[in-house]
């Protein structure tokens, strides 16, 4: 059995296993849609995830490898259809780059992330995450509601950080800490650090300070690199994934040069940022405790 997994990663999975098979072969995808008389879009977006195929189109491909390893396993993911995502219905205030990252990050089970500006998503308070979200009205039309909208999703992605299968990094610029925006008073931001010292006693949440007086080992800016688990027999949901926003550019970056050069960077910054307790202690004298 392969467990429950959401739809993003599960297309996802199924659509790179389908891609080894047909490779593995030496075909290229006009031959195999030719046989199977399908066109060769429709073979694209199976094999680069953009449509999750049906159980019978899933059937005739493997059918057409001549695939039996593993096969009920691949017949199991397509038919893996769970329920409908929570972050589907937010799809009116949410582009389609912010919604495939949820996604991923939905079922990451180690994220690292860098931020030098603002406080990561998945450790920002309420209040904090509405002042970042009605800034974008200075350069697009948002209602009141969708600014809520917005701020609720990401509330909502933090459940995640309950998941003690997680496990997540965050090395943060002291900037990021010091700086307000909007309307955000002393107040707020001094409960948004206590807030960040409250996730800090999890277990499976660390967060590194990067000091502002020290020399910084390279000028980068925010950045999400997300691990996935491995499943029985087929091994890794997908492979590793960087997250880059960058108004209004949103990028997913797969590339596993690209990724792994992401990889060493955050390790060259948690090295060079000061370890858990010290900067705990440096939150903790920012909040005026």
């Amino acid at each position: 059995m392969i467990g429950e997994i959401n739809p993003i990663l599960r297309r996802r999975k199924l659509a790179s296993e389908l891609r080894r098979l047909r490779e593995d072969l030496g075909i290229n995808g006009v031959q195999v849609s030719r046989a199977l008389h399908w066109s060769t879009s429709k073979l694209s977006r199976v094999e680069t995830g953009q449509v999750a195929p049906s159980v019978k189109d899933v059937a005739k491909l493997l059918k057409h490898y001549q695939a039996e390893e593993n096969s009920g396993l691949l017949l199991e993911l397509a038919g893996n259809h769970t329920a409908k995502a929570w972050w589907e219905p937010y799809s009116d205030v949410l582009s389609e780059t912010a919604l495939e990252y949820i996604g991923l990050e939905d079922g990451a089970r180690k994220i690292k992330a860098w931020n030098n500006n603002v406080l990561p998503g998945l450790l920002q308070t309420r209040p904090y995450a509405t002042e970042l979200a009605r800034l974008y009205r200075a350069v697009e039309l948002a209602t009141p509601t969708q600014i809520e909208r917005r701020t609720r999703a990401r509330m909502r992605r933090q459940q995640l950080l309950t998941d003690d299968r997680l496990t997540y990094t965050a090395v943060v610029e002291e900037a990021a800490l010091r700086r307000r925006f909007g309307e955000a008073d002393v107040a707020t931001m001094r409960e948004q650090l206590r807030h960040l010292l409250k996730l800090s006693d999890l277990p499976n949440i660390t967060i590194h300070v990067l000091l502002l007086e020290q020399a910084h080992p390279i000028d980068l800016s925010s950045f999400v690199h997300l691990e996935f688990p491995s499943m029985p027999l087929l091994g890794p949901i997908s492979a590793d994934v960087v997250y880059t926003e960058d108004y209004p550019a949103l990028e997913l970056i797969e590339s596993e040069e690209r990724v792994y050069r992401y990889f060493l960077l955050f390790d060259l910054l948690r090295e060079a940022a000061l370890d858990e307790e010290a900067s705990r202690d440096r939150i903790a004298s920012l909040a005026g405790l």
